[in-house]
C-alpha cells in the first residue's frame, strides 16, 4: 500500500475539501455542531418510533429485572446526521464491481450445488467445501440444475484503505441486512435535515424498491397471479428485528416468525385466526442453516419442517435460497480472483482485503512467523493480523495485537492443529469521515455497505447504502454488531448523463373485495389480545388506586370510611398492587407509607407498562404510528416520573405522586382506548385486543363486586348501602346510578347495573356480550375457517353467553328476595365462580386461536418471576 495514514473522505492530501462536499460542508457550518446534535437525537427518535426499539440504553433500562431481559435484544439506531458522499462516477466503479462480485458468486454456488466442477479442477480445496458451515446438504435430488436465483438479494461490506481503493471486508449472502434501514435513514434524514438536500441532486432510491417489488409480483411456476409474500423473522429478540420491521412496510409483506408457518402437501402455509393462508414468495432474514429442522442440523431460532421439501417442489419461492450462505466463508476469498476468471472470463474489480488461508501448505511459514514469540513476526505488521474462522457464519475475531503469550500460545496450538479451520486477515486501515461527535464534529473511520438484487433481466445496485461508523480506536472487524449502531446515510450524486432505470409496470387480475383481516396471524393476534389485557390491568389498578385515595379522609377515618378502606386494601393485595399491609392502621401516615411502593419503579405498575412497552416491537408492523408512538412514549415518560419522584418519607407528597400517578394511567388508557376506536378497523388486531380487554374488564369487576361483598355483617342495611356505593365507586357507575335511581342505593338495581347491563361500558354484561358477539363474528361461516374452529368459536360464544346468563340468575334472586340485603350478601362465592368461569374462558380462547404459539404467556400479574401453572393456558 501506498501509505499508512487512512484517506479522509471529505479533505483531499492537500488540505483542501472535496468538490462533492463543498456544498454541504457550508450548510453544516451555518447550522453548528449543536443544532446537528439535535439534529441528530431527532432522526433517533424518529427511527426509533418506527420500529418501537430504543435507539440507545434506556435510563430505564437498569430497572428491568434480570429475569425480563433477554440476553441479546435488538441493535438501535443512531443516523449521523453528515452523509457519505459518493461522485457517481466513482459509484459506477463500485457498481461494476458489486455485479461482477454477485455473479461470481451466483455461479459459484450453482456449480456447488450441482457439478462441483470447482472440486474437480483443484480450484477450491475440499475442506473449504464440505466443512463449511454454509453448506447444506439438503440440496436439489441427484445434484440437479436449481430453479432460480441462488441469489437474489446480496449486500457487501466495503472499505477504503490508505491507497484510495475500495477492497471487499465482507459478503453478506445469507441474509444482506440493510436496505431498509438505508431506506429509513433517507427518509428521516430528510425530515429531521431538509437543507442540507437543497441544490444538491442526488439518485433517488425508490426506484430500486419499485423494481423490487415488481420482481416479486411477477408470478412463476405454481405462484398465484398475485403472489403471497411473507417475510421470516426471528423475532423481536433479533439484533436485525428493527430492519426486518422497515423491510417488511416497504414492500408491503407480512412479517412471520416460524411459529406461524407450516407446510401441508407440500405447501407453505400461514397460520392465521381464520385458518390457513398460502405463502407464494418467502423472504429469509434467519440463518438458514435453522431454516428445516427436518433436513437441516437447525440451530439457533426454530425452522419449518418441510420447508425445503416446497421450495424443490416450487410452491414457494426463497429469497435467498438458504444454502446462499456457503458464499460467506471468509476462507474462500483467496481463491475469488482465480475463480472469477473461471467462471466469468474477467478480471476482478473489486479486491478482498490481504486474507490468506492458513490451510494451504505454502502459507506455513508465514503462520509461524504471525504466532510465534513477539519479535519473530511478520514484517513488524503482526499487530494488525486478525485469526478467525474460515468456514462459515463464526466470525468472532482473535486480534494479535492484543493477546498475551499465553493466550496466543493457546490459539496457535489451536491452528496448528487444524489450520484449514482458519484465516488470517490484515485489520483494514478504514477511510474516515466526519461524524457528530458529543462536543465536536470528528473523523471516524467508516465500512461502506452497498446492496443488490437479481431479477431476469440482470442485477440493480442500489444508488446509496448504509455507512457504519466506528468509534475512535474501534477495530474494523468482520465480527456482527452488538451495540448501539452509528449509521449515515449514502448519497450518490447525479450524472445527467446516466439514465436511471425505471420499474415496468407489472399486470394483475382485478382483485376482489374484502373487508375482513382473515390473514392475521395467530401470534400477533396473541399479542393484540395482551395488550388489551396489560391496557385494562392498568386502567383497572389505576381505579382501584385512585378510589383508595379519594377514600383517605385525615389521620382518624370514621368507621364507615375505614370498613371502606379494609376492603379496598385487602382487594389491591389480591390485585398485586401491594404485596402486603406493613402498618397496621387506616390514617393517612400508615397508608402512605402502605402504599408507597405502588409508584415505584419496580411496582405493579411499573411492570405492566414495561410488558405494554415489550410488545410495541412486536405489533410494529400492525400499529399506525401515531398509536405506536403514544404507546410507548408516553408509557415511558410515566416510568420515568416514577423514577423522578421515588419513595418520599412526606405522606402528603407520597399521596400527591401517588394521586397524580394514578390520573396519568387513567388518561394513558382512555387515550389509547380513543386511538384504537379511530386508527383500527373493527376485524382483525382491534378485535382481539378488545377481546383481551373485555375479559380483564369483567374479570376486575367480578373481583371487586365480591370483595365488597364478602366482609362482616354487610347483610346490615349500612353497611350494606356503604358497600353498594363502594362497588359503585370502582365500577365509575355512579352518574349512571343516579340519573336512573336518584339517592336510593339498593343491592338489585345495583347489581344489575354491574353485571347485567349491557348498555353500561364498566359492566360486566356489556363485556360478556361484546365478547358473546365478537368470538361469533370471527367465524361467519367463512369457508376459509376450518370446520372444527367454526365450532370450538360459537362453544366460546355459548360459553360466553352461559355466564351472562348465570349472573342473570344471581341478579333475579336477589330482585324476588323478601330481603335483598340479606340475598346480596350471600352472592361472594357465586360471583367468583363466575369469575373463574371468565378466566377459563380466556385460556379456551388461547387454545383455539394461539395454540401455534412455541411458549405460554403469564395470565398471573402480582409477581412476574412467578408462573401458576393453573393460570397458563397451553
Amino acid at each position: 500500500m501506498s501509505g499508512t495514514i487512512p484517506i479522509d473522505e471529505m479533505v483531499d492530501g492537500q488540505g483542501g475539501v472535496r468538490p462533492q462536499w463543498r456544498h454541504l460542508l457550508s450548510i453544516l457550518s451555518e447550522l453548528g455542531h449543536a443544532d446537528l446534535l439535535g439534529r441528530r437525537q431527532q432522526i433517533a427518535l424518529a427511527l426509533s418510533d418506527q420500529t418501537g426499539i430504543l435507539s440507545s440504553p434506556s435510563p430505564l433500562s437498569g430497572l428491568i429485572s434480570a429475569d425480563e431481559k433477554t440476553p441479546e435484544g435488538p441493535v438501535g439506531v443512531v443516523c449521523d446526521p453528515i452523509p457519505l458522499i459518493l461522485k457517481n462516477e466513482e459509484f459506477a466503479a463500485l457498481e461494476k464491481g458489486v455485479i461482477q462480485r454477485a455473479r461470481l458468486l451466483e455461479s459459484l454456488l450453482r456449480d456447488i450445488y450441482g457439478e462441483r466442477s470447482v472440486l474437480r479442477d483443484h480450484l477450491l480445496p475440499p475442506a473449504l467445501v464440505w466443512g463449511n458451515q454454509g453448506f447444506l446438504r439438503g440440496g436439489n435430488p441427484d445434484g440437479g440444475e436449481a430453479a432460480g436465483h441462488f441469489i437474489s438479494c446480496y449486500a457487501v461490506d466495503l472499505v477504503r484503505e490508505p491507497d484510495g481503493c475500495w477492497r471487499v471486508l465482507a459478503d453478506r449472502v445469507d441474509r444482506g441486512n440493510g436496505i431498509g434501514l438505508a431506506i429509513e435513514n433517507r427518509r428521516q434524514m430528510a425530515r429531521a435535515i431538509p437543507e442540507i438536500f437543497s441544490s444538491q441532486p442526488l439518485r433517488r432510491l425508490g426506484s430500486f424498491l419499485d423494481r423490487w417489488q415488481d420482481g416479486i409480483q411477477r408470478p412463476g411456476s405454481g405462484e398465484s397471479t398475485n403472489p403471497s409474500v411473507a417475510l421470516l423473522t426471528p423475532g423481536p429478540a433479533s439484533p436485525h428485528w428493527g430492519e426486518h420491521v422497515i423491510l417488511a412496510r416497504e414492500l408491503g409483506c407480512s412479517l412471520v416468525e416460524t411459529a406461524d408457518l407450516t407446510v401441508r402437501e407440500g405447501q407453505l402455509w400461514l397460520k392465521t385466526v381464520r385458518g390457513l393462508r398460502r405463502i407464494d414468495v418467502l423472504f429469509i432474514r434467519q440463518g438458514g442453516g435453522s431454516i428445516d429442522p427436518l433436513e437441516l442440523d437447525s440451530v439457533g431460532p426454530g425452522g419449518v419442517s418441510g420447508l425445503l421439501d416446497a421450495a424443490r417442489s416450487g410452491s414457494v419461492r426463497l429469497i435467498n435460497d438458504p444454502r446462499s450462505g456457503f458464499a460467506e466463508a471468509l476462507g474462500l476469498a483467496p481463491f475469488l480472483p482465480r475463480l472469477t476468471g473461471w467462471f466469468l472470463g474477467e478480471d476482478p474489480l473489486l479486491e478482498t482485503i490481504e486474507t490468506v488461508w492458513l490451510g494451504d501448505p505454502e502459507t506455513e511459514s508465514f503462520r509461524e512467523r504471525l504466532l510465534g514469540p513477539a519479535g519473530e513476526q511478520d514484517g513488524g505488521h503482526a499487530d494488525r493480523w486478525v485469526i478467525t474462522s474460515a468456514l462459515g457464519s463464526d466470525r468472532t475475531v482473535q486480534r494479535l495485537s492484543i493477546l498475551d503469550d499465553a493466550k496466543k500460545a493457546q490459539l496457535a496450538e489451536k491452528v496448528r492443529h487444524a489450520p484449514w479451520r482458519y484465516v488470517a486477515y490484515r485489520e483494514p486501515l478504514a477511510s474516515l469521515s466526519p461524524t457528530v461527535g458529543e462536543s465536536a464534529i470528528v473523523p471516524r473511520p467508516i465500512v461502506l455497505r452497498l446492496f443488490a438484487i437479481q431479477e431476469d433481466d440482470g442485477w440493480t445496485v442500489l444508488p446509496g447504502g448504509v455507512a457504519r461508523v466506528f468509534e475512535s480506536g474501534e477495530p474494523v472487524t468482520v465480527e456482527p454488531i452488538r451495540v448501539v449502531q452509528t449509521t449515515k446515510d449514502v448519497w450518490v450524486t447525479v450524472d445527467e448523463h446516466v439514465t436511471q432505470r425505471g420499474s415496468s409496470l407489472v399486470a394483475h387480475r382485478p382483485l376482489a373485495i374484502r373487508r375482513d383481516q382473515a390473514d392475521l396471524p395467530s401470534r400477533a393476534a396473541d399479542d393484540f389480545f395482551w395488550l388489551g389485557r396489560y391496557l385494562e390491568q392498568i386502567e383497572s389498578g389505576a381505579r382501584l388506586l385512585h378510589v383508595t385515595l379519594a377514600h383517605i379522609a385525615g389521620p382518624d377515618p370514621s368507621p364507615r370510611e375505614r370498613a371502606d378502606l379494609e376492603v379496598l386494601m385487602r382487594q389491591m393485595q389480591a390485585t398485586g398492587i401491594i404485596h402486603r399491609v406493613s402498618m397496621p392502621g387506616y390514617g393517612m401516615s400508615n397508608i402512605a407509607r402502605n402504599l408507597a411502593g405502588t409508584g415505584s419503579p419496580d411496582g405493579y405498575f411499573a411492570r405492566t407498562l414495561r410488558k405494554i412497552i415489550r410488545l410495541g416491537p412486536e405489533l410494529a408492523d400492525r400499529l399506525t404510528q401515531d398509536v405506536r408512538d403514544y404507546l410507548i412514549h408516553r408509557a415511558n415518560a410515566i416510568l420515568e416520573s416514577f423514577v423522578r419522584h421515588g419513595r418520599s418519607g412526606d405522606p402528603t407528597k407520597t399521596l400527591d405522586h401517588l394521586f397524580s400517578g394514578a390520573n396519568d394511567l387513567l388518561v394513558y388508557s382512555a387515550t389509547l382506548s380513543g386511538f384504537v376506536a379511530e386508527n383500527m378497523v373493527r376485524s382483525g388486531g382491534r378485535q382481539f385486543l378488545d377481546l383481551g380487554r373485555r375479559i380483564e374488564r369483567a374479570s376486575s369487576v367480578l373481583l371487586d363486586c365480591a370483595s365488597v361483598l364478602d366482609q362482616p355483617d354487610v347483610h346490615q342495611r349500612g353497611r350494606m348501602e356503604g358497600a353498594l356505593r363502594l362497588m359503585l365507586e370502582l365500577g365509575d357507575s355512579v352518574i349512571t346510578y343516579r340519573s336512573r335511581y336518584f339517592s336510593v342505593v339498593q343491592p338489585a338495581p345495583v347489581l344489575d347495573l354491574l353485571l347485567l347491563d349491557e348498555d353500561n361500558p364498566r359492566g360486566v354484561g356489556f363485556q360478556l356480550t361484546a365478547l358473546r358477539d365478537s368470538l361469533a363474528a370471527l367465524v361467519s361461516d367463512s369457508p376459509s375457517v376450518p370446520a372444527a374452529q367454526q365450532a370450538a368459536s360459537r362453544e366460546l360464544a355459548a360459553a360466553a353467553e352461559a355466564i351472562r346468563v348465570t349472573l342473570a340468575d344471581l341478579v333475579n334472586m336477589v330482585i324476588s328476595a323478601d330481603n335483598q340485603d340479606a340475598a346480596a350478601a350471600s352472592l361472594p362465592a357465586a360471583i367468583r365462580e363466575a369469575q373463574r368461569a371468565v378466566m377459563s374462558l380466556s385460556e379456551q380462547i388461547g387454545r383455539c386461536y394461539f395454540s401455534v404459539l412455541n411458549s405460554p404467556r403469564l395470565v398471573g400479574i402480582g409477581n412476574d418471576a412467578t408462573i401458576d401453572d393453573s393460570m397458563v393456558g397451553s
